[in-house]
């Protein structure tokens, strides 16, 4: 989403609906090939993600994938009566490790 190719960056979301694919990889397995894409096909140097305190699976798969927290806006989102922070976490082409795209052009 929103892509930058002038700046080359871009924000990167994705869901999964199902409750029974959640916990299975399909979350990293997804990350991994957007980010790849964005950077080796799209030449994208900075992908961003924005996502909420509560939502920490999301936030592990980014991690896992090479994510850093680059922010948080505090209290930023009401549920009911909760308050949540809004996140903010980045990886950098050069962060990025586990390019498939990268193997099958060097054969």
């Amino acid at each position: 989403m929103r892509i930058n190719f002038i700046n080359r960056n871009a924000i990167m979301g994705m869901f999964i609906g199902e409750r029974s694919d959640r916990n299975q990889g399909v979350g990293t397995e997804v990350t991994k090939l957007l980010l790849d894409f964005g950077f080796n096909i799209l030449n994208l140097k900075n992908i961003m993600i924005e996502t909420y305190s509560f939502n920490e699976p999301a936030m592990k798969v980014c991690q896992k994938c090479g994510f850093k927290e680059i922010g948080r806006r505090r209290k930023s989102v009401i549920y009911g009566n909760n308050e949540y922070d809004e996140v903010f976490m980045d990886i950098l082409s050069e962060e990025f490790q586990d390019s498939i795209i990268d193997k099958v052009l060097s054969k």
